[in-house]
């Protein structure tokens, strides 16, 4: 009589869910980096348009902002907040490449306050970096991300 599993079987199987397994980590590494990385974005579009939001028209509950400043305050919390370098890339303590932030669409409204803005994340991945050339294998992730600053009068 034959075993259930015999030594191949055995060893196919675990490979398969090996393989399975580290795809799975991957993916929800992946997948929760991405959120991480699109919170700090809009957090980043929150406070700019935040801080330029003009006072005179905060008082009158009028949603005016000035577009110059939302975009400056914008690219200072993306370098000094977020760590990205000039070419918006973030590198970890070690220097190995995290990931690059590639903003391909930037939309600011006056009035009323809006700012979107949308790209993709560039990013490799970490746990199977190993079977992929030295080269640097990357892939994009889309991202939009919006913030308005909506009045509503009582």
């Amino acid at each position: 009589m034959k075993k259930a599993f015999s030594g191949v079987g055995f060893v196919v199987f675990v490979f398969v869910f090996a393989i399975v397994a580290t795809l799975s980590i991957e993916y929800y590494r992946i997948f929760s980096f991405k959120e991480s990385v699109e919170t700090d974005i809009s957090r980043a579009l929150n406070i700019s348009v935040d801080i330029a939001m003009q006072d005179i028209n905060r008082i009158q509950h009028k949603s005016i902002m000035d577009t110059d400043t939302a975009r400056i305050e914008f690219k200072k919390y993306l370098k000094d907040n977020m760590g990205l370098n000039s070419f918006n890339e973030k590198y970890d303590n070690n220097g190995k490449f995290m990931y690059r932030l590639i903003i391909e669409d930037e939309q600011v409204q006056r009035s009323p306050a809006k700012y979107i803005s949308r790209g993709k994340i560039r990013m490799q991945p970490i746990i199977i970096r190993k079977f992929f050339p030295d080269d640097g294998y990357t892939f994009d992730l889309p991202f939009k991300q919006e913030s308005r600053n909506t009045r509503y009068d009582d």
